[in-house]
């Protein structure tokens, strides 16, 4: 901001250290007091959008300031800059229910086309539906349908989607769902395939069936199924509770956790994996990375179980969120985690790119070293043998670290079955530590 040395002072020193949290809401503060309109001068609207976006590429995860940044676009660019910067934002951080909720109030204040609305309101509900916290959004949900798109069968069906998530406000639901189904004729109160369900369990049981005979059979079987789906949604509801009781930080900040808040999330997902139901367990792992996307930990695990689960492409964009975005560049185990993923949908270059990557910032770390080799390995043998014998005789790997490739050489030779002599010649021109470090490692 020309001429303001404060604005001066704290742009080199975000610069200087980008990881100082306080330096930028200072820097923040102080091109939010220019004076910002649709004809503010050019320099102000430009300087306000240089720093949010600076910032915000930083920590996409504040999920505040993405809120301000919109509100502040919407002043300077009307509707259609704020809805820039709040699409951008559900990018970033697409499972802030805050953030949503923000984005839906502005849509339904600023259009009149409730097709366009719904569409916006099933984005959200993929992105946050399954939240244990995601009551506010799911009342605004409910208060669309019912008082401005008033569709009393859009409302059941999306009641019926409701009452079975597990989730603070689950009663609360329960008791509106359940007073809706007894104002509702059973044939209206669920889907075709329930209902072919009930028809053919009824007639099963009591044969065929017509008229009020038949409707009482269906209210009978509606109201089973309303009992049932109290009881697993509360069992579940509980079950989740004694993790969520003890969630002290479900947003984030450049803060570390304590370890019980790092074991209680482990626990969480342990439990949630347990379950069994994949988008419930995914619901879960990014909503963990919000308060853990510092720790490496976290990454290692969701990518770990994504490419378990054959969602091979998804544990990429997790593992280059976290290796690209949330990480320091020192940790490099969730990159090799990425070279890997890389290599098995068959990025073979951009898998070799990414050690090489690794081992140009970091050329000594023996765990990369032997990844890159091996994964040379898979490629070619013969580019192996070459690279792996290059780093026995480097001069700047330590004696332990050649050493522990030999063996790695010698293992190699000793299951393909050739070049035996070639293993006795690596083994003599080394010193005694060589067999020390053999029979700890073999």
């Amino acid at each position: 901001m020309a001429g303001n040395a404060e604005w001066d002072r704290l742009w080199q020193i975000v610069h200087a250290t980008p990881e100082d949290f306080s330096s930028w809401e200072q820097l923040i503060r102080v091109a939010e007091s220019a004076e910002i309109t649709s004809t503010s001068p050019p320099e102000h609207i430009t300087n306000l959008e240089l720093v949010y976006d600076a910032f915000l590429s930083k920590f996409p995860l504040c999920f505040g300031y993405w809120k301000k940044y919109a509100d502040w676009e919407g002043i300077a660019h009307g509707s259609q800059g704020a809805e820039r910067t709040f699409e951008r934002g559900v990018a970033a951080i697409h499972n802030s229910i805050d953030l949503w909720n923000h984005y839906l109030d502005f849509k339904l204040a600023t259009t009149t086309d409730n097709q366009e609305l719904e569409r916006l309101f099933e984005r959200a509900a993929v992105n946050v539906g399954y939240d244990f916290l995601a009551h506010p959004f799911w009342d605004k949900y409910i208060d669309f349908i019912e008082n401005r798109v008033s569709d009393p069968k859009k409302l059941m069906e999306l009641m019926n989607r409701i009452v079975i998530i597990p989730m603070h406000q689950y009663a609360r639901y329960y008791e509106k769902w359940r007073g809706l189904c007894a104002n509702t004729e059973p044939s209206e109160a669920v889907n075709d395939a329930t209902l072919q369900q009930f028809l053919s369990e009824v007639k099963a049981e009591k044969g065929e069936l017509t008229g009020n005979a038949l409707e009482k059979a269906l209210r009978e079987k509606l109201d089973a199924q309303i009992a049932k789906v109290y009881k697993e949604t509360q069992e579940g509801t509980n079950k989740r509770w004694v993790y969520e009781a003890e969630i002290k930080r479900s947003y984030f900040h450049i803060k570390p956790l304590d370890r019980p808040q790092l074991q209680n999330w482990s626990k969480y997902l342990d439990f949630e994996e347990s379950a069994g139901d994949i988008t419930r367990i995914r619901a879960l792992y990014e909503r963990c990375l919000v308060p853990c996307a510092q720790y490496e930990e976290f990454w290692l695990r969701y990518g770990q179980w994504l490419a378990k689960n054959n969602l091979i492409s998804d544990a990429k964009s997790a593992y280059e969120r976290a290796a690209y975005t949330f990480l320091p560049k020192d940790k490099i185990h969730v990159k090799l985690a990425l070279a890997l993923v890389l290599e098995e949908e068959g990025s073979t270059d951009e898998a070799r790119s990414t050690y090489t990557s690794v081992l140009q910032s970091i050329p000594t770390h023996i765990e990369a070293i032997t990844d890159y080799i091996h994964f040379e390995r898979r490629q070619n043998t013969d580019t192996f043998e070459s690279l792996i014998s290059q780093y026995i005789s480097s001069a700047y790997l330590d004696e332990s670290a050649r050493v522990y490739l030999t063996i790695q050489y010698i293992k190699y030779l000793q299951q393909v079955h050739i070049k035996l002599e070639g293993a006795c010649i690596l083994i003599i021109k080394h010193p005694p530590f060589f067999y020390r470090k053999w029979n700890q490692i073999r």
